[in-house]
């Protein structure tokens, strides 16, 4: 892109905060680092308790998937990290660090803290260094605005030195980026099809080159071949300009052609992270089974889909024991009793909370929880690390 990043440190710090120069292993590692992340809508007694001690973090230039039915809590989780969430919901707990990186030496970063950071630091990391693809582009665009109006104002707001035929030129090479032709600028939302108006807010999340996109379910409304063309385009744009990206569905299949870890959310909860293709071939936790075989496969023989017996969990209500358990097919009376821990799954690198996976467990791992994973030889698959 042509335009270059701010460096936010040093704005912060002639603003007031001083946010310490980090250049630690994992701050140039990660551009998001959440810790212990709890959010909770309303308070006392009427509490929904929506994520819980979620710890995630997000390596540079790779996509994070984010996957769990209706109600898991994963729109939740990144209003609360982009700081979006609207009342009554409120951060309860944790912390998540976006390390933003300086223009002129990658090495050096400066870490916010985006779930305490004032409405003017805020201002200044959002659309430059993270933005957000919402999962309505109808709803997100404004009715009586045309294409153009909305991508001056993030250019007139973020670079004041652009003149406004620069900005108009700068709102056309964007389009170009995602496959659009300049004319779309002068026309409203409601003019333009469905896949065109997210491919415009996939355009303006890209405006400012930012470190980390955020995409909340961008394809649900869109038709399998527009999909299609959409998450192909993303990944040639993550490819081109190498920002990180999270990238939040229902659907497990969609997120192992574009993912490179996958993280699956069951009642504001985290039950079970890997690589994308080993996650997908092989799963381990049975809410991850119970949603891979929720989707008909393309290829093979004909079966029987069979889904996930019984409704999520009411989240307002106290809870015992493992979440997933009353739906579960291989529960046992210890998973009744007791709430198990996301915890790393041998040398894997993988983590799962379920009781099965443990050294001391009474029962052997069912079968379909068991299978073993070997690196596909040949090209690599998307999504499918090495």
């Amino acid at each position: 892109m042509s335009t270059s990043r701010v460096d936010v440190g040093d704005r912060l710090e002639r603003h007031g905060a001083t946010p310490a120069r980090e250049s630690t292993p994992s701050a140039r590692a990660f551009v998001l680092e959440v810790s212990d992340l709890s959010v909770h809508y309303g308070v006392d007694a009427n509490m929904v308790r929506a994520v819980h001690d979620v710890t995630l973090n997000v390596r540079r230039s790779t996509v994070l998937g984010v996957a769990g039915e209706s109600g898991s809590g994963k729109s939740t989780l990144v209003y609360a990290l982009t700081r979006l969430l609207r009342a009554p919901g409120v951060i309860s707990g944790g912390q998540a660090i976006l390390n933003v990186s300086s223009p002129d030496d990658p090495t050096q970063v400066t870490p916010v803290n985006l779930t305490t950071a004032s409405e003017r630091e805020l201002r200044r990391v959002r659309w430059s260094h993270v933005s957000i693809v919402l999962q309505s582009a109808l709803n997100a665009l404004n009715p009586v605005r045309r294409i153009g109006r909305e991508f001056d104002e993030v250019l007139r707001t973020h670079r004041r030195s652009l003149s406004r035929s620069d900005r108009r030129r700068r709102a056309a090479e964007l389009l170009a980026l995602v496959g659009l032709e300049p004319d779309r600028l002068d026309r409203f939302p409601h003019e333009l099809s469905g896949g065109q108006r997210q491919r415009t807010m996939i355009a303006l999340a890209l405006a400012l080159d930012p470190e980390l996109v955020v995409m909340d379910e961008p394809t649900t409304a869109l038709d399998v071949v527009t999909q299609r063309e959409i998450i192909t385009e993303l990944a040639e744009l993550r490819s081109r300009f190498g920002f990180a990206m999270i990238f939040i569905t229902h659907d497990l299949s969609l997120l192992v052609e574009l993912a490179d870890e996958i993280v699956v959310m069951y009642a504001g909860s985290i039950v079970e992270r890997a690589n994308a293709g080993e996650l997908y071939a092989a799963p381990r936790h049975p809410y991850t089974l119970g949603l891979l075989e929720s989707f008909p496969p393309l290829h093979g023989e004909r079966r029987e889909l069979t889904g996930i017996a019984g409704s999520p969990p009411d989240l307002a209500a106290e809870s015992v024991g493992c979440s997933f358990a009353p739906r579960c097919p291989f529960a046992m009376d210890r998973c009744r009793a007791e709430s198990p821990p996301l915890a790393p799954l041998g040398d894997t690198g993988r983590s799962v909370a379920c009781w099965l996976h443990t050294e001391h467990s009474v029962v052997p791992v069912p079968a379909p929880l068991a299978r073993r994973w070997t690196v596909p030889s040949g090209p690599a698959a998307p999504g499918v690390s090495r």
